[in-house]
């Protein structure tokens, strides 16, 4: 069965990282965002994504030392980079170096996002709506693999919410407004939202096999 491909936007942008992934959604991909370089690190090594949407231009860490962290460990993960008018072409080829499969520069066009997208990750996709998504996404894995990824997706939800509360307690939203911590707790919401779906459908499918061994 076709694997639904994994991607993280890393983009402290709400509404443009927003928009990018409920058009990504919307085309079979199963999508977490993080306006933080930080966090993206976290993400990285739990949710595993074939794919990064990375901005240079970051709140915390840049898209640069994310993606050099990165490379030191992973040189597998396909990167593409998002760009604004500011950065050079020197700026770009400093990535090339590192390894990205392309860039798009700002404002996003998103039919240029998913070309690129699909370039990296060839038919990881399904274009069905999210209920059927979520069953193709690889739930023929044998039994005993299922524990595992159950755990990688409490340990992502775990990591989102532990990530936000050191955050704030450490100052690190100080300089943001009521509104835009609003709007990080909603993005963050909703990522948790998908990946309960996720794990709810792997406990139905674990209970579903167990009582019909033959299907």
């Amino acid at each position: 069965m076709e694997r639904v491909g994994r991607i993280l936007i890393v983009e402290d942008e709400s509404e443009a990282s927003l928009t990018v992934a409920s058009f990504l959604e919307k085309r079979g991909f199963f999508v977490l965002t993080t306006p933080s370089g930080i966090e993206a690190l976290a993400f990285i090594k739990i949710f595993k994504p074939d794919l990064l949407l990375l901005d240079i231009c970051l709140s915390d860490l840049s898209g640069y030392d994310v993606l050099k962290s990165l490379r030191g460990y992973d040189k597998a993960t396909k990167v593409i980079i998002m760009t604004g008018s500011g950065q050079s072409q020197e700026d770009i080829d400093a990535f090339v170096r590192l390894g990205i499969s392309g860039y798009e520069r700002k404002p996003l066009i998103l039919e240029n996002i998913k070309k690129l997208v699909y370039q990296s990750l060839g038919d990881m996709r399904d274009d069905s709506l999210k209920s059927q998504r979520i069953e193709s996404c690889v739930y023929d894995h044998p039994i005993k693999d299922m524990k595992h990824e159950l755990s990688n997706l409490l340990g992502i939800i775990r990591n989102q919410c532990e990530n936000f509360i050191l955050n704030i307690q450490e100052g690190f939203y100080q300089d943001k407004s009521s509104q835009e911590l609003v709007q990080l707790s909603v993005e963050i919401m909703k990522n948790i939202e998908a990946t309960v779906d996720r794990a709810v459908y792997f406990i139905e499918k674990n209970i579903s096999e167990k009582k019909n061994p033959s299907k």
